[in-house]
This record gives structure tokens, sequence and C-alpha cells, in this order.
């Protein structure tokens, strides 16, 4: 039976791949098996139609595969020679088509009867390939031929996933690459982006969080800080709700107060100075009368006022004392019903209540 051979440097599933896709191209039908092709096709000869078929028998030798054209046992040209054959023209266009891709070691007939390979496309089909045995076009074929006109799929899902869960796009992404690189599959491009967009939005999300925990953190530190400490310069941190309307009759200096929620005085918030109590007025006076001056100016006049009568009082200026106030005066809505005074307030930071007047106590 004669034969032809064809040595491939690849593989026995890439090399496979590679003659079928050779096979096809030249109109044959292909079924493929394990370790053996089998070709089928029509062809006329001297008017009459008759079938080329032929098997290519795979084997593993050093080079890398060996591939055997030769007539099924069924064919009726089993003694013409290789060359003549169905199976030694088929053999002869394929390892032309395999050495333009650069994966043919060697090309021999069974009978030294093959004509030689050509080296140029014998069909306008061929494909533009440049390479040489073990080079790129070589790796590249090495994957197989049906394998590197598919996109992988996984590079698709890693793109995907880079947008929508970010680390799993980066994770989907390597794991594509790894993929690409051995079956030779389109798709790095869609890899590396699914591995872009991933870190990307990861350090994005990051920052975020990050960002809101201190931002959260810093906020709540500020929440716990007393507003009614006073400021390192020694001014006073008036509370705006301790700005409201009182009855100028219950309020006198010297008078002492409980606790002020809302910050109304009222005469059942007079206490005896001898009972446990939260302030002590010691000073009192009127706003200019007029168009209501604003919360500053309100301040302003507090301060002035009441750090001018606080000496007086207590015994010694604000700046040395160890006491503190704050005010109560009128705002923009009691100012429209006639309120005009501001109040001073003494109290202890160290203590909830005093017992006692802190008049003269130089403290």
């Amino acid at each position: 039976m004669a034969a032809a051979e064809l040595r491939l440097s690849l593989p026995a599933d890439p090399a496979r791949d590679a003659v079928a896709a050779a096979l096809t191209d030249q109109g044959f039908d292909v079924a493929a098996s394990s370790d053996a092709l089998v070709a089928s096709r029509l062809a006329t000869d001297d008017g009459d139609v008759v079938p080329d078929r032929f098997d290519v028998l795979l084997s593993e030798v050093p080079e890398g595969t060996l591939a055997v054209f030769a007539p099924s046992g069924d064919s009726a040209d089993l003694d013409a020679p290789a060359g003549g054959t169905a199976a030694g023209e088929a053999a002869r266009l394929v390892g032309a088509r395999l050495a333009q891709q650069g994966v043919l070691a060697i090309a021999a007939p069974a009978d030294g009867t093959l004509a030689q390979i050509p080296a140029a496309p014998l069909s306008a089909g061929a494909p533009d390939v440049v390479g040489y045995p073990g080079g790129p076009a070589a790796d590249a074929a090495a994957a197989g031929a049906a394998g590197a006109s598919r996109t992988n799929v996984v590079a698709i899902v890693a793109l995907v996933l880079g947008v929508v869960v970010p680390v799993a796009g980066i994770v989907t992404g390597a794991v594509a690459l790894a993929q690409i690189k051995r079956t030779g599959e389109k798709g790095r491009g869609l890899a590396l982006g699914g591995i872009v967009a991933g870190s990307v939005l990861t350090l994005f999300i990051s920052t975020v969080v990050i960002g809101t925990l201190v931002f959260s953190a810093l906020t709540v530190a500020g929440g716990s800080v007393d507003p009614y400490a006073p400021p390192e310069e020694g001014g006073v941190t008036v509370a705006p709700d301790e700005q409201a309307p009182f009855d100028p009759s219950a309020l006198v200096v010297g008078s002492c107060l409980d606790d002020l929620p809302g910050g109304f005085v009222a005469a059942d918030n007079v206490v005896d100075c001898a009972q446990p109590h939260s302030y002590e007025a010691f000073g009192g006076f009127d706003v200019a009368d007029g168009a209501y001056p604003g919360d500053a100016a309100i301040e302003t006049a507090a301060l002035q006022g009441c750090e001018a009568a606080y000496g007086g009082y207590v015994g010694v200026s604000y700046q040395e004392s160890r006491l503190d106030y704050y005010f109560v005066g009128p705002t923009e809505q009691t100012w429209a019903v006639g309120d005009r005074e501001i109040f001073c307030l003494l109290f202890d930071p160290n203590a909830e209540q005093t017992v006692g007047s802190l008049a003269g106590s130089g403290l």
C-alpha cells in the first residue's frame, strides 16, 4: 500500500487539528478519531464521478507527530504511486500549507516518489503565516487551528466582572490569561481589561470606604466635645437653645437656678443658693433698642457685658478664674415681642451642682 508521510513539530492533538483544517480547505470531508482522520470527497474521472477516500494515521514521534496519508482499504487505486493517488496529492497540498505555517518538520513519501513540497501558496485561500519550527507561529499552531479562531469565554466574563464585581474580575482575568497562553485563543485584551477595571474600581471603593470611616470617626470625636466648654482663648460658647425669653421679675443678680431645660427661665427655676443648684446670676443688662442686631451682635454684647461684671462678682477676673459662665438673651423671635435683656449665669465646670453662693469666692 503506497503512503506518504508528513512529520509535524506539534503534539498529537494540535497536529490532528492542523491537518484536518488543511484538508477541509482542500474540499475534503474529514471525520476524526483519537489516532486517525478519514478524508473523503467526490472527484471526476473521465466524466465519471468517483469517490476519493483515504486515511491519515497519526502517531507520536521524536519530532512531534507523524501523519501517514494512506489509501483506504476499499480504495480503487491502492497500487498506484503515492504521488498520483488522492492520498499522495492531499499529502502534498497539506504539506505545503503546514510548511507555510512553520509547523512542518519533514515531509517524505514512503517510496520516495512524493513531489517536492512547494514553498509558495498553492491556492488563494492559503493563510499568510510566516514562521519557523519552534517559533511564534509554531506556538500559535500548537494551540490548535480551531482554538486560534475562538475568543476565550473566561476573558469575556472577566471584563464583565471587572465592572460589576471588581475583585472577581481581577481573579477571572488572570485565569483567562493562563488559558489563552495554553490554548492560543483570542481575548487577551478582554482579560487585561477585566484586570485593569477590577483594580481601578477596587482602589476607588477602598478609598471611599476608608474616607467614610475616617470622616465618621472625626464626626463622632467632634460630637463628644462639651458644647458649653470655653474656647482656649477664654471666651464662652453659648448654646443657641439657652437664648430664650424669661420673666425679668423672676431673675435678679445673686439668684440661683436649677437646670434650665430648653433655656426658658421662670420663677420656679429660682432656688435658694444654700440648696444644690446649677447656675448663679452674676450680671444682667439690656441691649439697645431698635432693629434686631443679629445673633453675632447679641453674643458680642453678652461677652463684653458678662466679663465686665465677672471680676466684681467673683473677686477675680474671668481669665484668672476656674469658674465659667454663659448667658441667656434675646433671639430674633423674642426680640419681636420686646425681649431686650441679657443675663450672665455663673457655674462650676468641675461640679454638676454647687451649694452656696459663689459671690466673692475668688475661685
